[in-house]
């Protein structure tokens, strides 16, 4: 071979050395770093996985425990809410009814996790230029039906059978199910199947300012103690489980801003009663108030006011931006009914998350579906798992593209106060962090302007409490340096 052949040749083999050397001394840089900033922050990595993943390649970027099954705390709404978007759809709208058929009027729920929800409520407007409330929409309804001429109604039936009634999961702590974060789930929810309580104190006592809904069905058992100015406000509501009745008790010196949320019990049931409450105030008189039964034949009849819709999008938004437990059960749910056309389970909807995710991430390695919100400690899944689910959405679809817009940036909702201070180099930084005891968690996408899309998860599952922010923000950054580096 000519001398200059053979010139060509080992330029050209030592060209190739070099870029095939590169991913490598990128994958160990990365890797250090991530290591070295878990060992600063004096965590063993017996306890944190992390696996970072260039969408479009089979290999990790970076590997922590990256296979090992951990609880994903509210980081399972990434399972749920992306399972959400691929089987539902972009166009989908959950869809409440009212129908007349008969003498009765029936409610068919859709399981609407947002219906009567407050911050999709305050977009709207009526026409003299107040904000609408949660009781005002079934106030509508209410004009709705006193307009259609309907004087009197023998029995206003609840259809909530497009769920079960399995309220909740039976591992869900049983002291916190009185929280909103653990509101129960139906096939009719409402105002986030929670009541909102004011009280103030006046002379010597304290006296109940408000509840809202202003449920007939829920009691309020008030022993509550007026203080001087110089106590801190402290009010402890109690309810125990299957009752509607809910003991207040605390010390009060000054009238709560903040209303006192809890949660209630068999929202269907008093959602139905709401409705018929509302409508006896406008003259309408309604006999019985109860839920469909197996003997009930499917709902039917002439619709007596526009049906209360709410798009797929919302419902996801706010499911992952405010990271609403109720939300996300509710989807989890209704992924059953799509797909079963039957009553939706949770068993159902683990099983269809289940599957979608072993088939798209490319790795299981001890998947476990319990719940769709997270609060659940049953549920597992890995950080590799994490990223190859991520990855496997493309933003040029648009049912997956649904499920990536619907993750807050890292200055928006509530990661906001913890992770406005990343840098994040002019890149998009989509996430979603979670919490519950001892389990701390951060997964999403690093989207760099060149169309780089990196995905990553963080999952620390300590054996003690301990403070996080510090660490997954310091995780983050390093995976944003290194993402949209232009060495990379």
């Amino acid at each position: 071979m000519p001398l200059i052949m053979r010139l060509r040749c080992h330029t050209s083999l030592s060209i190739v050395l070099v870029l095939s050397l590169l991913p490598a001394a990128a994958l160990a840089g990365l890797q250090a770093k991530l290591e070295a900033t878990i060992s600063k922050a004096k965590f063993s990595q017996r306890h944190v996985s992390v696996a970072v993943r260039e969408c479009g390649s089979p290999h990790l970027l970076a590997a922590i425990s990256a296979s090992t099954p951990r609880i994903p705390a509210s980081n399972q709404k990434l399972l749920t809410t992306g399972a959400a978007a691929l089987v539902l759809g972009a166009d989908f709208r959950f869809s409440t009814q009212l129908l007349h058929s008969g003498p009765n009027l029936i409610v068919v729920g859709d399981g609407d996790p947002a219906l009567g929800d407050d911050m999709l409520l305050a977009r709207m407007t009526l026409p003299d230029g107040k904000k609408l409330t949660a009781t005002g929409l079934v106030d509508l309804w209410a004009a709705s039906v006193a307009k259609a001429g309907i004087q009197h109604v023998d029995a206003l039936i609840v259809d909530d059978r497009v769920f079960d009634r399995d309220w909740t999961p039976a591992e869900w702590p049983s002291e916190q199910l009185r929280n909103a974060y653990c509101a129960q789930v139906a096939g009719v929810n409402f105002n986030h199947n929670t009541v909102k309580i004011k009280v103030k104190p006046t002379g010597n006592t304290v006296v109940i300012k408000d509840m809202q809904p202003p449920y007939s069905g829920v009691t309020l058992v008030n022993t509550l103690k007026r203080v001087n100015r110089k106590n801190r406000l402290e009010i402890n509501p109690q309810r125990n489980q299957g009752s509607n009745t809910i003991r207040l008790s605390g010390n009060v010196p000054v009238a709560n801003q903040v209303p006192v949320e809890v949660t209630i019990d068999n929202p269907p049931l008093q959602f139905g009663m709401l409705l018929a409450d509302r409508m006896r105030l406008i003259g309408v008189s309604v006999g019985a108030v109860r839920l469909a039964t197996e003997a009930d034949p499917p709902a039917s009849g002439t619709p007596v006011a526009p049906p209360i819709q709410t798009a797929l999008a919302d419902v996801l938004q706010r499911c992952n931006h405010e990271s609403e437990n109720m939300f996300g059960e509710a989807l989890l749910k209704r992924i059953a009914h799509h797909t079963t056309h039957r009553s939706g389970t949770r068993t159902a909807g683990s099983r269809i998350v289940t599957g979608l995710v072993e088939q798209r991430a490319g790795s299981a390695d001890g998947l476990r579906v319990a719940d769709g919100s997270g609060m659940s400690t049953h549920n597992r899944v890995s950080a590799r798992t994490m990223t190859g689910w991520l990855c496997s959405f493309d933003p040029a679809v648009p049912n997956e593209n649904l499920f990536i817009k619907s993750l807050s940036q890292h200055n928006q909702g509530k990661v906001k106060k913890r992770l406005s201070s990343i840098d994040s180099k002019g890149t998009t930084v989509r996430v979603k962090s979670g919490f519950i005891n001892n389990v701390y968690t951060l997964g999403g996408y690093v989207e760099c302007m060149g169309g780089r899309r990196i995905s990553f998860s963080i999952m620390i599952n300590t054996p003690s409490k301990r403070n996080t922010w510090e660490l997954r923000r310091g995780l983050l950054q390093v995976i944003i340096n290194h993402a949209c580096s232009p060495a990379q």
